[in-house]
Order: structure tokens, then sequence, then C-alpha cells
């Protein structure tokens, strides 16, 4: 099919280096070694991305089907959606929220994180319970060694998610939280 204007000149452009470059993740060596693996799979995944996008050839999926105008269009979104997920993981942002025992009053403190839906839009996906309130903090701050082991524990759930979601056909089962965990044999 032939399209009736010149796409070099009158298209809206999505310029992959600029978006990679204003996302990149920045890891330090600590981070390097702690992630080197998803790292290593974030540059792979980057790597299949530009080829893709820089591709003239007829492109097909999986099961050697012809793409359309549309499926090429979510096949970039897909590739985008993958690409976030994995910054997610690098630069981890957890929510303190509190939630309220309706019977006895105790506050509980419960560690958030997000994720993102299969529309490009993050939602609250992870949590954790850490306990009351009052058997949690200590001089009112969250000590470093619970934060750290909650960063961890929230973590494992994402790469767990993710590999699930994309990389493997082991099978999903739910943590006591409710987070979804891969089940290994």
């Amino acid at each position: 099919m032939k399209i009736e204007y010149s796409i070099a000149q009158n298209s809206p452009k999505f310029n992959l280096q600029t978006w990679l470059s204003e996302n990149e993740p920045k890891l330090n060596a600590v981070q390097l070694k702690k992630f080197g693996n998803i790292h290593q799979h974030y540059l792979e995944l980057v790597d299949d991305f530009m080829e893709f996008l820089n591709s003239t050839d007829g492109v097909v999926d999986s099961d050697d089907r012809a793409l359309s105008a549309i499926d090429i269009y979510n096949a970039i979104e897909y590739f985008k959606i993958r690409i976030q997920k994995l910054w997610l993981l690098f630069n981890l942002k957890l929510y303190k929220t509190h939630n309220v025992n309706k019977d006895t009053q105790v506050r509980y403190i419960v560690m958030r994180a997000f994720w993102i839906d299969d529309n490009g839009k993050p939602f609250r996906k992870f949590s954790k319970n850490l306990g009351a309130e009052n058997k949690v903090l200590v001089k009112g701050k969250i000590p470093v060694s619970v934060f750290e082991s909650v960063e961890d524990y929230i973590l494992t759930l994402m790469w767990d998610l993710y590999y699930f979601e994309y990389i493997s056909d082991d099978e999903a089962g739910y943590d006591e939280e409710g987070n979804i965990i891969i089940i290994k044999d």
C-alpha cells in the first residue's frame, strides 16, 4: 500500500534516542551488580526495539503472520511499555500509605509501588504491609534495614511479574499480600 504524503515531512516524530536518553537508567557500581542480568536484558530489548523501528522489511509476528499498520503501532507500544516497566525496576519509587483497622483503629504502614498497564498508564500494583505504625517506626521513621528489605521484596515482585509477562512459561501464584509471584518447581 502506498500512502498519499511524504512521511518524512508530514508526520509527527518519535525520537527513540531522545526518549531513551531522557529516561536512561543511571546505575552506579552497586546497582549494576544488583541489576546486572536485568540491565543486560534491558540493553538487549532496546537493541531489538531499535532494530525493529529501523527495519524496512515486512514485519511478521512470532507466528509468521504479516502485521498491518495498526499491528505495527501496537508492537511499538508493546516495546515502549516493556522498557518503561524496566525503568520502574531501575528507579524504584515506594510510596508510604496507611491502612486503618476498622475494629481496632490501629494504623498500619503499607509501602506501595506502581506498575504499567497494557495501555501504558501507571497504576498501584505492588504492596507490602509493614505492620502497626507504633511497632514499625523508630523515632518517627522507618528503619533503614526495614526499608531496604521492602525495596528488595518489591523489586523481586516486579521482576517476577515482568518475567512472567514477557519471558517465562512458569506458573504464577500469589503471596500473602496478593502480589503475583513465580512458582518455581
